[in-house]
């Protein structure tokens, strides 16, 4: 009878999900993954998917928080577990990380936008200021584009933002901040276009 470490070492083979983790020390959402995808699957004899099934956790058993902000199936969804460990689920296939601050550093931040999913998965795990600093790129990139092209104050960019963004959403305003700079130079020169037209 193989060990459950022998039945992981054999996984990892054509599971690259896996690969990079070392089988007598698996985070969480590891574990939560191989629970819930090889307890029953048929390239194990029904002996190892036993073994799979009493070796880990339920995937609900260890879950902290799970994010996803839409409804369709194929919709990127981030699981977050106790130990901070992270399962990435995605139409591209699954993503494991060990620890949820290093996807956001090595995936996320390099960007310089966010998604409200990303935030939200931020901010559950300390990186508020993280999430500020891109909001605060897109204030500051709308900010000088009105400075520029309109003569408005930067410290009245805000309350200007606010007045143009009424009609949006919650959620369609947060969308777009979180775009950070980038986003604020559109949302600046769409304001800027309308703002000459109306003062004409």
């Amino acid at each position: 009878m193989k060990t459950i470490h022998q039945i992981i070492r054999e996984i990892q083979f054509f599971d690259p999900a896996i690969r990079a983790f070392d089988a007598h020390d698996l985070p969480q959402s590891v574990r939560a993954y191989l629970h819930n995808k090889y307890s029953m699957d048929a390239r194990l004899t029904d002996e190892e998917q036993q073994l799979v099934e009493t070796s880990f956790e339920h995937f609900a058993d260890n879950l902290r928080e799970a994010f996803q902000d839409d409804p369709r199936p194929d919709a990127t969804r981030f699981y977050l577990f106790d130990d901070l460990s992270l399962y990435v689920k995605t139409n591209a296939g699954p993503e494991l990380w060990a620890d949820a601050q290093v996807f956001v550093v090595e995936r996320i931040l390099p960007r310089m936008r966010l998604t409200r999913l990303e935030a939200d998965l931020m901010r559950e795990i300390g990186m508020d200021d993280q999430v500020s600093e891109v909001r605060d790129d897109f204030f500051s990139s709308f900010a000088h584009v009105l400075h520029r092209d309109c003569g408005i104050p930067h410290c009245d960019a805000r309350e200007h933002w606010n007045a143009f963004s009424r009609q949006l959403s919650d959620s369609a305003c947060e969308s777009i901040v979180l775009g950070g700079g980038e986003s604020g130079r559109a949302e600046g020169l769409r304001f800027a276009s309308e703002y000459s037209v109306t003062n004409a």
